[in-house]
């Protein structure tokens, strides 16, 4: 009985030593694992804030996307403008010739009158269509400028949305 008592007093002995040798490399492998584990913490977090700032871009895409819309509206709204002001320009110019033309061959005396009222009112008219251009095309010229400076902050964003994109591809890439 001493004997068995004595093995294992000595067996105990012997491993004891051992013992610490073995808890090291666990010691190691967990704190290799607290290592990945905190990387992998530090990866979420940076593609979450990469995330939050697409979220963010997209949302501020499609407000210039808004933006851009009402610039080219506007814009073709002014040229229709001023296309309608060219041609009522060009038809009646050719009205008030041919007015003239109608005058210069009619020779009844009621007729010249009312002939030479309309002419008087068609140049009028014609003087106002004359004022009236400049205006139109410094506003046609002024919506073209906002409509290329829209377009050009929504290609920003859509740049910076597409650095994004690169960025968190490369990310998941191994």
């Amino acid at each position: 009985m001493y004997r068995i008592i004595f093995l294992a007093f000595a067996i105990v002995s012997v491993c004891n030593p051992l013992l610490p040798a073995q808890t090291p490399p666990d010691s190691q492998t967990l704190q290799l694992i607290l290592a990945e584990v905190h990387l992998l913490r530090l990866e979420l977090q940076s593609t979450a804030a990469a995330v939050q700032r697409m979220q963010i871009l997209v949302y501020r895409i499609r407000n210039q996307m808004d933006v851009v819309e009402r610039a080219r509206q506007e814009h073709d709204q002014s040229q229709m403008m001023l296309t309608q002001s060219r041609h009522q320009h060009e038809q009646l110019t050719s009205e008030i010739k041919r007015q003239r033309e109608t005058l210069d061959a009619t020779q009844e005396v009621r007729a010249r009158q009312a002939i030479e009222e309309n002419l008087e009112r068609m140049k009028n008219w014609l003087e106002q269509l004359d004022q009236f251009e400049p205006e139109s095309q410094a506003k046609e010229a002024q919506c073209a400028n906002t409509l290329r400076i829209e377009e050009g902050k929504l290609n920003e964003l859509n740049e910076q949305l597409g650095q994004l994109d690169a960025q968190l591809a490369a990310a998941r890439r191994p």
